[in-house]
């Protein structure tokens, strides 16, 4: 039996490479200091055996790999204890090159947006088409069980490339370990501020994930974003593109009801699709180009992209009553806030909107994005924001300033309220009952149970 140790396993990600990895025949257990839902349920079903508070003792001494998580530094009790007794070391990128990706043709689905709604629906379309992918994303699709599949042994393996580095002692970004035969490529911004000090250093990164592709190999890239366009350019393979202008292959139409495109042949098609925005419109046709890429009939492709349901947290709809709608969202970019608010506007036209946002992720913390986080909020007629995550690691001349944000808002005319995460369940329950409205929770975390709070407010 092979076996394997999760330290840092928590997560929904490492829940899911988890999952992934007991499917493909390995022994697995893990640990962390705590473990919530939905990753809770995703390791009982799995049987993943699981050990809670971390502890030296936890760590296994008998040559098992252990896999750490890259929330997890020196000084943590089960590294240190690891390090000592001289355990062999993965980050959890590695250990899928080394164990699970030989072999298949691996899409890697990369860039700033969209990644995990792309993985899981290339997936999606793929298996429609009987070929049996295995995959890994990041969340929780709403297609399939859990976020990953081992698949068939020989067949493709759809996986969720992040920039991000890959652990305490692999700083590589996680896509570099992935080795695309197919690549697609959405649109890139400057993110991650806490590892990549400038938008220049984290181009780097992408500019090294296109030297891995084959020269028989394909990138399906977003036209109209330029540092996506720049870096395509670079690519030694073929090249497609989806855009939505006259030079995109694949060129998305003007429809808020369906997914209308000309395709490369010229021949104009629209298909219904579940997911509004045009964000998650393009996502779906990119997700639709890809699949023909690797080799799915067009007309296979379109009939499983009307069927596919999305992810849990993107726009996922958790109430929908006469007077009130409320939305569980993931953005966390002020691109994706931005788009995130647009679609609802688009999908609720005439309703009030009150966008509650989290300041969480190690970008948005920082005032690198301060104008643009207001000109995105200025979608919304009404805006609350909670609780900066652990403010008290960045310094006052770097942090978010939610004063400033506040005059900017309220001198576009939109209302703006800041309080701590457990005032805002009680405070958007008055604000929403005046009129009707849409009301649309924003964070990458927990949002320490705000959305959740609050709908239970309403029964």
């Amino acid at each position: 039996m092979k076996r394997v140790y999760l330290s840092g396993i928590g997560g929904i990600g490492m829940a899911n490479v988890a999952a992934l990895l007991k499917q493909g025949g390995f022994e697995v257990s893990g640990s962390d200091a705590n473990v919530y839902e939905p990753a809770a349920s995703i390791l009982r079903e799995a049987g993943v055996r699981l050990l809670t508070p971390y502890s030296a003792e936890n760590v296994p001494r008998d040559g098992t790999p252990v896999i750490v998580g890259n929330a997890l530094s020196r000084g943590h009790v089960e590294v240190e204890a690891a390090l000592d007794a001289g355990v062999p070391l993965f980050s959890f990128p590695e250990f899928l090159c080394r164990n699970v990706l030989p072999g298949r043709h691996t899409l890697v689905v990369a860039g700033t947006h969209g990644k995990s709604t792309m993985t899981a629906c290339i997936a999606h379309l793929l298996g429609a088409a009987g070929c049996r992918p295995g995959f890994l994303v990041g969340a929780q699709p709403l297609d399939f069980p859990v976020g990953a599949a081992w698949g068939g042994e020989e067949g493709p393996f759809v996986i969720e490339g992040d920039e991000y580095d890959s652990a305490f002692f692999d700083k590589r970004s996680k896509f570099l370990h992935y080795f695309p035969r197919t690549l697609v490529l959405g649109k890139v911004e400057y993110d991650h501020a806490d590892i990549f000090p400038s938008v220049s250093e984290m181009l780097v990164a992408y500019e090294r994930l296109l030297r891995l592709l084959p020269r028989s190999g394909d990138i399906v890239f977003l036209r109209g974003c330029q540092a996506t366009t720049d870096l395509a350019a670079s690519a030694p393979c073929r090249k497609t593109s989806v855009g939505l202008t006259d030079g995109a292959d694949w060129m998305l139409l003007d429809s808020r009801q369906s997914l209308c495109f000309r395709a490369p042949d010229g021949k104009q098609h629209e298909q219904a699709f579940g997911l509004p925005g045009r964000h998650n419109r393009l996502n779906g046709l990119m997700a639709v180009a890809a699949a023909c890429a690797y080799g799915v009939a067009l007309d296979e492709a379109l009939r499983a992209v009307g069927e596919f349901r999305g992810l849990r947290r993107r726009l996922e709809k958790l109430l929908e009553r006469p007077d009130l709608i409320v939305y569980d969202d993931f953005a966390h970019h002020p691109t994706a806030i931005a788009e995130t608010l647009r679609a609802l506007r688009e999908e609720h036209p005439g309703l009030r909107l009150v966008a509650v946002f989290e300041p969480r992720s190690n970008t948005m913390v920082r005032n690198i994005f301060q104008n643009e986080l207001a000109q995105a909020l200025k979608l919304a007629d009404e805006v609350v924001a909670g609780t900066i995550h652990r403010a008290e690691r960045i310094s006052e001349a770097e942090r978010l300033d939610l004063d400033r944000l506040r005059g900017d808002l309220m001198q576009a005319g939109i209302r703006f309220s800041r309080m701590a995460n457990p005032e805002i369940p009680a405070f958007v329950h008055e604000a929403a009952s005046k009129l009707p409205t849409v009301a649309v929770f924003l964070s990458n975390g927990g949002f320490d149970g705000v959305p959740q709070r609050f709908v239970q407010l309403l029964h």
